[in-house]
């Protein structure tokens, strides 16, 4: 089954190139951009995860020049292999590439002082341990900034990537996935609420493109984790779709619900005329968030059975909730401008207004409501 490390193995040689045509030569400046907040200084220590063939790790090489570390770690070795021939120019420090995963960083905790993933959050199969790893790695006081491509929820954002699927499908297959991808991808606030959870506080954020493309920064300070209610409910159906928010049902079943009881974790793919590789990456992707969310799940209290369906998502958890005579429906709620968006989201309004049996909707819960967003 077809990887995302495998599928950007085949593009390494024109990842730059076709890159800068997808984005009309944007990413080269949002890369820029991202760098500048670094605020990178001689001497510093500096990981990119995610690094590709190096085009930004090597910016940050210049920065914090020969006194300085830069470490670019990526699961795909060809692509480090395209990142090795590159020329660092002359003043900068020596890059160490190295193959791995973002989920499982290979360095000890607190080593860097600047930590950034750039368009590959997305391309993790768990981008939240990816971001735990990161936070892990990264000192106290130190900087994490993360450049992505996210779900968006304004009106623009959304019409920017209706326009950006149209693109790729006019690029090779493996650009394809850049599609895809988004499917998997956080918005703006779920990667915020979650940044937060893990220790991270005084975030900024900066987006392109309404809010398909946004920069975070953000400082660690290690706080403790939030304590949600606590009642008791026997049997639910718990809706994930591969985002954040879904996954924070977790808590909620686990703090919530007595011992012994079922729990149906229910996720539909939607149908799509993609080709069966990046289907099946697809499907990975999905298979791989039903594991995180079992694996969430205290299972030793509960009965927990996983259901991979496909399909239109609404309908199918209304009908799967209506066959097992569930007792609660449990969905996460993304919030959605009202210009061209349902506040609650299109599968959790589907849900709301059409099932049978209780809803419970489980919002995104950032930490604090402190703004400071810039959109250009």
């Amino acid at each position: 089954m077809p990887k995302t490390p495998e599928l950007f193995n085949e593009i390494a040689t024109h990842y730059e190139l076709w890159s800068n045509a997808l984005s009309a030569e944007g990413i080269r400046a949002w890369h820029r951009f991202a760098v500048d907040t670094m605020h990178l200084a001689p001497g510093l220590r500096v990981l990119d995860v995610g690094c590709g063939t190096g085009s930004a790790t090597r910016l940050m090489a210049q920065r914090v020049g020969v006194s300085g570390e830069v470490v670019g770690l990526d699961p795909a070795e060809t692509m480090l292999t395209q990142a090795r021939t590159m020329d660092l120019g002359i003043g900068s420090a020596a890059i160490q590439w190295v193959g791995g995963q973002g989920e499982h960083l290979p360095f000890e905790s607190a080593r860097f002082d600047r930590v950034t993933a750039q368009f590959s959050l997305r391309n993790m199969e768990d981008w939240v341990q990816g971001v735990r790893e990161m936070v892990r790695v990264l000192k106290d006081h130190g900087q994490l900034t993360i450049l992505e491509m996210v779900q968006p929820t304004t009106t623009l954002g959304a019409v920017a990537r209706r326009g950006l699927d149209m693109v790729a499908h006019l690029a090779p297959l493996p650009y394809q996935w850049l599609e895809t991808s988004l499917q998997h991808a956080p918005t703006t606030e779920e990667l915020r609420g979650e940044v937060m959870r893990l220790g991270v506080k005084s975030i900024a954020t900066h987006h392109w493109l309404g809010d398909l493309v946004v920069v975070l920064n953000g400082v660690k300070e290690l706080t403790p984790p939030v304590v949600a209610p606590v009642s008791q409910d026997p049997t639910v159906v718990w809706g994930v779709d591969g985002s954040v928010t879904a996954l924070h049902v977790a808590k909620w079943i686990n703090e919530c619900m007595g011992s012994g009881a079922t729990v149906h974790i229910v996720s539909v793919i939607p149908p799509t005329s993609r080709e069966s590789r990046v289907r099946e990456t697809d499907r990975h992707f999905w298979v791989q968030q039903q594991t995180k969310a079992h694996s969430l799940l205290v299972s030793e209290r509960y009965h927990i059975e996983t259901h991979l369906l496909t399909g239109s998502p609404g309908p199918l958890l209304v009908q799967f909730a209506q066959d097992t005579q569930a007792t609660w429906v449990v969905v996460g709620r993304k919030p959605r401008n009202s210009a061209g968006h349902n506040p609650l989201g299109r599968v959790a309004q589907y849900v709301a207004t059409h099932a049978t049996r209780p809803i419970l909707l489980i919002p995104t819960e950032p930490p604090d409501r402190e703004r400071g967003d810039t959109v250009f």
